[in-house]
């Protein structure tokens, strides 16, 4: 086996985007709950020259620099964004692990040959992750990996027999002790995992419980590691709750982006599009309100939802300030067998179901229809206006013009023939239509394709009660 650990270095955050709020440059930090008090998760660069460091009380950072922006940890945003990233990653393996509080393990060792080798695999990967703060490591047991990937170390471990040296050298800080052991490993003098490795068993358990040992025994491959794989949900919905309430579209569209970024992540996974979204908001003295989008067909690509919604929200504007936006996609559509067109060329059947999308969101449902044929000889009966995309079989009819008259125009005689523009000359026999008694619109026609003397090609017919001559198409 081999196990492709992902760690999340960076923790998730769903802040107010920075963007929309011009400031001059200020420490940012991380703070966590920490029994009475906060301390410092994470700083930034410019936090860190300042003397600020992780594990630092809050109170005392602020005492050395007392301008700072100051975020605080979401774990229920971090454990959201495992998940999301999970489904992502079932499209490389089906055995996902979700290593809290920040790690995925992807068992790869089945895999390398359909993924063209290791090296290719990881290539892809990382490219899935470039937009993020994910380090990855590899391993052949699926702790030895997310310790590894904790501190960073990206050089892949394959053999089992190499784990002890490149193990021994990791800090004490990746074992998840408690605060009284890792008290008893500083005053032992202990700082890696080879110097604890070095003392008795016995006493390592005498000292620290037995599962500590049991701990090793499974990171170096002695003993079992069995873990339970990551099952997707059936549908999509995660929610961005705001510091403060927002009204500006322009605002919505960026926090839009980030949650089509995530459901592109989730899909992507599964082989999965979805056809119609909802966009949720929460108000503080209103109903929630909802937009909701939809395409001709289903897709799983952030671009396509995202062009749809900006066309929308050019005549959208937010009922009142929202302080929480929830994307939802609750029907979910297999794509992984559908065919596809072999060079990717614009003017396939999914570019033009999102430019129906994009006018539809622009112009209004109301306005992209199109026409379906109805089983009907007389032409003005043939078809009717349904939503845009719906098809329809053709009837079995004979040749028909890509113009007709919304009524039939009259056509004067003129030395017992036909005159529009000129004499008309008549190609072919008739077709003759005989239909509509039954519903009180009775026709009975006989249809000619006629040219005129410039060669303009038009559709005719007599009408058998009275002999008058009508045009009622026009060819191409």
């Amino acid at each position: 086996m081999l196990w492709l650990a992902l760690h999340l270095h960076t923790l998730a955050l769903d802040v107010f985007p920075a963007e929309s709020l011009p400031e001059p440059a200020r420490p940012r930090i991380v703070v966590a709950s920490h029994g009475r008090g906060e301390r410092l998760a994470q700083v930034d660069d410019l936090a860190a020259s300042l003397g600020l460091r992780p594990d630092m009380k809050l109170s005392a950072a602020l005492a050395l620099v007392n301008e700072l922006i100051i975020h605080r940890r979401r774990p229920e945003r971090e454990a959201e964004l495992l998940q999301e990233r999970a489904a992502w990653a079932l499209q490389f393996t089906p055995t996902v692990v979700i290593a809290p509080p920040a790690t995925l393990l992807l068992e790869i060792g089945g895999c390398l040959a359909y993924f063209g080798g290791l090296a290719a695999l990881r290539a892809r990967v990382a490219q899935g992750l470039a937009d993020q703060n994910w380090r990855s490591a590899l391993a052949p047991t699926p702790l030895a990996a997310q310790w590894l990937a904790c501190r960073g170390d990206a050089q892949p471990v394959e053999r089992l027999d190499d784990l002890p040296q490149r193990l021994g050298v990791l800090p004490l800080a990746v074992l998840p002790l408690d605060a009284p052991a890792r008290a008893l490993t500083q005053q032992l003098g202990l700082y890696t995992v080879a110097e604890l490795l070095a003392l008795p068993r016995a006493g390592l358990n005498r000292r620290f419980g037995p599962a500590l040992t049991r701990l090793f025994d499974q990171a170096l491959g002695l003993v079992p590691d069995p873990r339970e794989p990551y099952q997707a949900p059936d549908r999509y919905a995660r929610t961005i709750d705001l510091d403060w309430p927002v009204e500006s579209v322009t605002v919505f569209l960026k926090l839009a982006a980030r949650l089509l970024d995530g459901l592109g992540a989730f899909l992507c996974g599964r082989g999965l599009g979805v056809q119609q979204l909802q966009f949720r908001f929460t108000h503080e003295d209103l109903a929630p309100t909802q937009l909701t989008l939809g395409i001709g067909r289903p897709s799983r690509t952030a671009a396509d939802w995202l062009g749809v919604l900006k066309e929308r929200i050019t005549h959208y504007r937010l009922a009142a300030p929202a302080t929480s936006v929830t994307l939802v996609a609750d029907t979910l559509y297999r794509l992984d067998g559908e065919a596809r067109d072999l060079f990717g060329a614009p003017g396939t059947a999914g570019e033009i179901d999102l430019l129906l999308a994009r006018l539809a969101a622009r112009l209004g449902p109301e306005a992209v229809t199109g026409i379906a044929t109805v089983p009907d000889h007389r032409p003005e009966h043939a078809s009717i206006t349904v939503a845009a995309g719906t098809a329809s079989p053709p009837l079995p009819v004979g040749p028909r013009p890509g113009w007709l008259l919304s009524q039939p125009q009259a056509l004067t005689l003129r030395d017992q023939q036909p005159w529009h523009h000129g004499p008309l000359q008549l190609l072919g026999p008739a077709e003759r239509i005989e239909a509509g008694w039954w519903d009180g619109d009775p026709a009975a026609r006989d249809y000619y394709q006629a040219q005129s003397p410039a060669g303009a090609r038009y559709w005719i017919f007599q009408n058998r009660a009275d002999h008058s001559w009508w045009l009622h198409g026009v060819y191409a």
